[in-house]
């Protein structure tokens, strides 16, 4: 769906401190995408790229979990924990408690949804500007979105650049989920079957758990052939159309 390009949706989702490793407590959300959204495109130039545009940053007012990128107004779209409502929340409360570095609920979420994360959808972005994102599958795009996050975070210095340790955080909740792949079915073709009616928000085998879960799989991919997917790579496919 080329209007937006939605990574993690709301999941049917308290805590105040932000003991976030992707961000600086002082940070705003709208701070921390700029600065990741910042590093991104310059590294990207670094590796040749000619943007056509910079994506912006928008926060939404979303009470839901939702991050990303919209083709329709050139953004990566983010929300804030300080708006969701109390089942989003609880959600991440339980994810948070089965993570691996020990945030806090609200810090969980920055550290997911409001950092981690925008890399993939500036990944959308490159797929956006090329026009390579109508010609892939779902679950190739999806999975072309986190090698390109991966690498990118990789680049970076200090506890942004401990990418093991970030997915390990984010996945140790979704290891405890079932494989949503049915018996004798394969898993890109699952996941693209039935991806729109996700994407639309109609219930189905597809739905905010077992997209995670499929999301935290291929970090997982994307980490352990990393060294075989450089982010310049990624910048050279996705060269802007003229």
């Amino acid at each position: 769906m080329m209007v937006t390009m939605r990574s993690f949706r709301a999941l049917s989702a308290a805590a105040i401190a932000i003991a976030c490793v992707g961000a600086k407590p002082a940070e705003s959300v709208q701070e921390l995408g700029i600065s990741i959204r910042d590093r991104f495109i310059q590294a990207a130039e670094r590796c040749g790229l000619v943007a056509p545009f910079v994506p912006k940053v928008v926060v939404d007012p979303s009470h839901s979990i939702d991050v990303h990128y919209s083709a329709d107004d050139r953004a990566v779209h983010l929300t804030d924990w300080q708006n969701l409502d109390e089942p989003s929340k609880g959600a991440i409360t339980v994810w948070a408690a089965k993570g691996t570095l020990k945030l806090s609920p609200e810090g969980m979420y920055r550290e997911m949804f409001n950092s981690f994360i925008v890399p993939h959808e500036l990944g959308h972005y490159l797929q956006d500007v090329s026009g390579r994102w109508r010609a892939l599958s779902r679950w190739d795009a999806e999975l072309e979105a986190n090698r390109i996050g991966v690498a990118f975070w990789i680049m970076q210095r200090g506890a942004e650049g401990r990418v093991a340790e970030r997915i390990t955080n984010i996945s140790r909740f979704t290891d405890s989920l079932p494989n949503p792949t049915p018996a004798g079915r394969n898993a890109k073709d699952f996941f693209n079957e039935n991806y729109d009616a996700f994407n639309r928000g109609e219930d189905g085998p597809l739905n905010p758990m077992t997209y995670s879960w499929y999301q935290a799989e291929m970090m997982k991919t994307a980490l352990i052939e990393a060294k075989s997917h450089p982010f310049c790579q990624f910048v050279v496919i996705n060269k802007p159309k003229q």
